[in-house]
């Protein structure tokens, strides 16, 4: 079986559920080493498009917003251990505070050169679009705004293809993923434990959140095939979910249009 896992911020600022203190954060990886293999992110697409049938779990680590903290304190611990993730760049903030984010705010996002030493060693970027909305909400033109300015920004300031896309709060339709595909997109990230109608492919891959109040037993049920504990994870998950919408209600107000000043 292979899961993608989600990090957001590896930090002991603030309390909001998605801050995952240092010393949490390097005993998952210690659990996750032990009981699974940890591919590397450059490997996606191989892991996406074949049939794992291993008894040992596969997971890549995948890091949400790409704030700082994923440089200065969750890859110097990976880097120990051997390991290497992918970041969701919100591409019209790198180098910047998370304006966008009314539950974080007051964070600063990774810089252009924080993200190519990533890249360096052997990290991978995919896009989190220009300033986080819900793309369900968008109108069409600023739709295809945020997905394809960000994609040009990273792949011309990184010089690499940025194949996949995260979509903010993991929402979207048939609409955006229309878009995606258009835009040239192979991956699309959602989150959570469920095909959105049944629709399972590579744009709408999900990623399993990972919070700071998530006990040993329940990491091992998130790469889990199923169980009791799986299902409990989905549905406090999906709560979580709910709750990100005040940001997204928030955004859309802050941002009517495509925004001007990226």
């Amino acid at each position: 079986m292979f899961t993608v896992l989600e990090f957001h911020n590896i930090s002991s600022r603030g309390i909001c559920w998605t801050n995952m203190p240092a010393k949490r954060f390097a005993d998952v990886l210690d659990l996750l080493q032990a009981e699974t293999h940890i591919v590397a992110p450059t490997d996606l697409e191989h892991y996406l498009n074949s049939q794992d049938d291993s008894e040992r779990p596969h997971v890549m680590l995948s890091f949400d917003d790409g704030y700082e903290e994923i440089y200065t304190t969750a890859y110097p611990m990976m880097r120990e251990r051997g390991l290497a993730g992918m970041v969701s760049t919100v591409a019209g903030y790198v180098g910047k505070r998370n304006l966008w984010d009314i539950m974080g705010g007051g964070l600063d996002h990774l810089g252009w050169h924080q993200l190519e030493e990533l890249l360096a060693a052997g990290w991978s970027i995919c896009s989190h679009t220009m300033t986080h909305p819900d793309l369900k909400r968008c109108t069409d033109d600023r739709l295809a705004w945020e997905l394809e300015q960000s994609k040009q920004i990273l792949e011309k300031r990184l010089g690499l293809e940025v194949p996949a896309v995260a979509y903010p709060f993991g929402r979207f339709n048939s609409r955006v993923l229309r878009a995606a595909q258009k835009t040239g997109y192979r991956i699309g990230f959602t989150v959570g434990a469920e095909v959105w109608k049944g629709v399972r492919g590579p744009l709408t891959t999900i990623r399993v959140p990972v919070y700071q109040i998530d006990s040993d037993p329940l990491i091992r049920a998130k790469v889990a095939p199923d169980g009791f504990l799986k299902r409990l994870d989905a549905f406090k998950n999906r709560f979580f979910n709910r709750l990100s919408l005040l940001t997204s209600f928030a955004h859309r107000h802050r941002f009517k249009g495509i925004p001007q000043q990226f």
